[in-house]
């Protein structure tokens, strides 16, 4: 094992073969901040290039769209990788393995060991392209397992009391950091949401917008946080917090908020359902309206 990501608390080795040892470089910048010296892991993924195979790839097409990104069928996928000539089937494929693809990369996962495949099929100098993202798309994976997930949110720390604003691109989320002097910042996106002991607590990710944040050095990166509150950003010409209902709240974290849902397994999915629903009961939640020249630290938290 080359590299060691800690993500709250969990350590996730990185192996690359062969070849693929040439991105180690990048996932040092990816991951600085969030590289441990643990020799131990929880969970582990290989990295390894192969010649694309002269087959058709198994992917659902889509009318007049190029496809990014998609589940596919994990047999479709052994057989299409059994005519790499130098693929080994060195990782099993059941009916419970998870495959993914984004753009000339495959992830394999199994739900049972956390262990996970990650294949990249081009062999020019933009083969490591898909590699940011499919490892995102593991760790949500490994975290789904353990009851936790990425989220769509800011989260800002105010008197050591967690906050996540939560929005999909483009609603506010970076704004919302500049518009709270007074809180810390623990992400502009992408925190990790776990629930220990009965609260729920939000960590530091290294997949956020760096270039917005104030600082994410080694003491913010070790940090959590006890989440209090939810809000659904709105941009407004005022700046108030709107009820909303329980029932909306957890339908739109699991329609819109939760990163790769869809890429998780059933059991993931069932734990991060009761996660949310006990979170949308016992936390505040709201919708927050705001301007783009109003301190919000003033009403957080919301009586």
């Amino acid at each position: 094992m080359e590299l060691t990501v800690n993500l709250a608390g969990t350590d996730i080795g990185l192996s690359f073969l062969d070849d693929a040892k040439k991105a180690m470089p990048l996932c040092n910048s990816y991951f600085q901040g969030f590289l441990s010296e643990e020799q131990r892991d929880d969970a582990e993924v290989v990295v390894s290039i192969l010649e694309k195979p002269n087959a058709v790839f198994p992917i659902q097409e889509r009318a007049g769209t190029q496809v990014f990104e998609q589940l596919l069928c994990s047999e479709d996928v052994a057989a299409y990788l059994r005519k790499s000539p130098e693929y080994t089937e060195d990782f099993p494929i059941d009916q419970k393995t998870i495959s993914s693809l984004c753009l000339d990369g495959l992830l394999l996962f199994n739900p049972d060991s956390a262990a996970g495949r990650i294949y990249l099929l081009e062999r020019g100098q933009t083969r490591f392209r898909p590699l940011y993202r499919l490892l995102w798309m593991y760790f949500a994976q490994v975290l789904g397992e353990r009851g936790g997930c990425f989220v769509h949110s800011a989260a800002l720390v105010k008197d050591r009391e967690g906050y996540l604003f939560m929005g999909e691109s483009g609603a506010g989320k970076s704004t919302i950091v500049k518009l709270c002097p007074e809180c810390e910042v623990l992400a502009d996106d992408g925190p990790i949401l776990l629930r220990e002991n009965g609260e729920y607590l939000a960590y530091p990710s290294p997949y956020h917008q760096m270039d917005n944040l104030r600082a994410l050095d080694k003491r913010v990166i070790r940090m959590s946080a006890r989440v209090e509150g939810l809000y659904f950003l709105v941009k407004d010409d005022r700046l108030f917090v709107e009820d909303v209902s329980r029932k909306e709240a957890l339908s739109m974290i699991l329609k819109r908020y939760i990163h790769f849902f869809p890429y998780l397994s059933v059991q993931a999915k069932m734990g991060l359902f009761d996660l949310f629903f006990d979170a949308c009961y016992k936390l505040n939640v709201n919708y927050l309206h705001f301007a783009l020249d109003e301190d919000i630290s003033k009403i957080i938290p919301h009586e």
